[in-house]
C-alpha cells in the first residue's frame, strides 16, 4: 500500500466536495431511500440565459400587440408564422394570445398535444441584476439572498431519510440546488467512470488493495457533528458508489437517447439507466442506488450574437432542437420502462433575453433580460399539461426596457414540493401561491 498524506487529503477533499453524507448504514437501510410513492424529479438547466421569446413565440395581437412588436424589434430573429403551425400550443390564459414553441422543438410540441408538457410563462424574480453568477445562485438557492444551501438541499435535509444519497448532478460537481446542511449529494461526469480517487500522476493503480484502506480510514470513529465525521460519511458514500455505479448498464439497452447529438442526451440516458437499474433490482435494496433527484445541464444559451431565428444550422435553434430531442427521448424511455407516472422533469434558465435584438443580419443576437419560461414534463396521469402564467406585454416593457415578471420562480418550486413531493414549501422557501400543475 502506498497511500501517503497528500493522496489521502486529495481524496478526502474530493469526497467532501460531494457534500455531507450520512451513509453508514447504507446497504441495510436503502429500502427507505426513495421519495413517497417512488417519485423522481429531474432538473434541466439551460445555462447562459435562454431566449424566452424565441422559445415560446407569440402568434397574434390578441390581448396585446405581441406579434407585431415581436416582428418589429426582431427583424432578423423573429420566427415567421409559416414555420410555427406544427408547434402551436395553447393561448396565454390571461391575454388570449396564441402561442407556439420554436419549430425545432417538434418533439416537445408532440408531448404538449399529448398532455405531457406544461409551459409556465413570464417566470423570474424581482430586482434582477442580470448577472449569470448571481442569477444562478438565486435559482439554486430558491432565495433572492442566497445563504449557502440549495432549495432541494433543504428539502433533502428535512423531507427524506438522511442515511442514503438521494441526489445526483452531472457535470463533475454537486450543483448548488442540492447543497444541504446534512443531506448527501453526488456530482459525477459519467456514472460508469465514477471511481475512487487515485494518483493519476503516479505509476501504479493499486485500487483493489487501496479500497480496504480507504474503507478503514473513513470508518474510524469520530464525533458525529465534526467536519471529520462529515468527510468520513462522504468518503463512505464515495467508496460504495464507486463499486455500484460501474454495474449500471448505460448503453445497449435501447434508450431513445443512445447516439444522441448532445451531451444533454447522454446525461438523460444515464438518468434513465439509473432508474432502470433500480427498477431491475427492486427486490434487492442493497443493489439499488436510491437516487430520486437528478440535475443535468446544457450550456451555450448566452446568445449575444449569431443567435439565429428559425435556421436549424444556427446556434439557438440547434440548442433548442437538442433540448427537445433529449427530453422527448427521456420521456419515451421512462414510458417504456413503465415509470412515466413516477418521473417529472423541469426546465429552467437563470434569466431570459432582451426584447429587441442587437446587431443585425446573421450576427444578430440578444442581451441579458428578465422574464423566462419554465417547462414541466410528465405523464398525463399526474401532470396538468397546458399553458400557465402570462406572456409579458412586450409593447410596454419595464423602465429598464425588460419584460415584466408575472410568476415568481419560487411558485413553481413550491408547487413541486407540495404537489409532487408531498412536502411543505413554506419553511423551505417562504410562503408562495402554488400553480395547479399536478393532478
Amino acid at each position: 500500500m502506498r497511500i501517503n498524506r497528500r493522496q489521502f487529503l486529495k481524496g478526502a477533499s474530493a469526497s467532501a466536495f460531494l457534500a455531507g453524507s450520512n451513509v453508514l448504514a447504507l446497504a441495510a437501510r436503502r429500502a427507505n431511500a426513495f421519495t413517497p410513492d417512488g417519485r423522481v424529479l429531474v432538473l434541466i438547466n439551460l445555462s447562459g440565459g435562454n431566449d424566452f421569446l424565441n422559445t415560446v413565440i407569440p402568434l397574434d395581437d390578441v390581448g396585446a400587440p405581441l406579434r407585431s412588436t415581436y416582428e418589429s424589434v426582431r427583424p432578423d430573429l423573429a420566427i415567421p408564422l409559416s414555420s410555427l403551425s406544427s408547434t402551436e400550443i395553447g393561448a396565454c390564459p390571461v391575454l388570449g394570445t396564441g402561442l407556439a414553441l420554436h419549430p425545432q422543438m417538434g418533439g416537445l410540441g408532440t408531448l404538449y398535444q399529448e398532455g405531457k408538457l406544461a409551459v409556465v410563462n413570464g417566470v423570474g424574480y424581482p430586482d434582477h441584476s442580470l448577472s449569470h453568477f448571481e442569477a444562478e445562485a438565486v435559482w439554486w438557492a430558491g432565495n433572492t439572498t442566497p445563504q449557502g444551501s440549495g432549495w432541494m438541499g433543504r428539502f433533502l435535509d428535512t423531507g427524506l431519510p438522511l442515511d442514503v444519497t438521494h441526489a445526483l448532478s452531472f457535470g463533475g460537481e454537486v450543483n448548488g440546488t442540492f447543497v444541504g446542511n446534512v443531506a448527501d449529494a453526488l456530482g459525477v461526469r459519467d456514472v460508469q467512470n465514477f471511481d475512487l480517487p487515485d494518483d493519476r500522476d503516479g505509476d501504479y493503480r493499486d485500487l483493489e488493495n487501496r479500497r480496504p484502506a480507504w474503507e478503514q480510514i473513513y470508518a474510524d470513529a469520530r464525533d458525529g457533528a465534526s467536519i471529520a465525521a462529515k468527510i468520513a460519511r462522504s468518503g463512505t458514500n464515495l467508496i460504495e458508489k464507486s463499486a455500484l455505479f460501474p454495474t449500471i448498464e448505460v448503453e445497449g439497452w435501447g434508450s431513445n437517447n443512445e447516439g444522441g447529438s448532445s451531451d444533454l442526451a447522454f446525461q438523460l440516458m444515464q438518468v434513465a439507466s439509473v432508474l432502470r437499474h433500480d427498477q431491475a433490482h427492486a427486490g434487492s435494496p442493497s443493489e439499488q442506488t436510491g437516487l430520486s433527484f437528478f440535475h443535468v445541464t446544457i450550456g451555450g444559451f448566452d446568445t449575444h450574437s449569431e443567435q439565429g431565428g428559425d435556421d436549424g444550422d444556427m446556434w439557438h435553434p440547434t440548442l433548442l432542437r437538442w433540448v427537445s430531442q433529449a427530453m422527448t427521448g427521456f420521456q419515451r424511455d421512462v414510458e417504456a420502462l413503465g415509470l412515466a407516472d413516477k418521473v417529472v422533469t423541469v426546465v429552467y434558465s437563470e434569466f431570459g433575453r432582451r426584447i429587441e435584438q442587437n446587431d443585425s443580419g446573421r450576427t444578430a443576437g440578444t442581451d441579458h433580460g428578465t422574464a423566462n419560461c419554465m417547462l414541466v414534463m410528465g405523464d398525463g396521469a399526474v401532470l396538468n399539461g397546458g399553458v400557465y402564467g402570462q406572456m409579458p406585454d412586450i409593447s410596454t416593457p419595464d423602465d429598464r426596457g425588460n419584460m415584466d415578471i408575472h410568476v415568481d420562480f419560487r411558485q413553481v418550486y413550491a408547487t413541486l414540493i407540495d404537489q409532487w413531493l408531498s412536502g411543505n414549501h413554506v419553511p423551505l422557501l417562504g410562503s408562495f401561491t402554488t400553480l395547479p400543475l399536478f393532478t
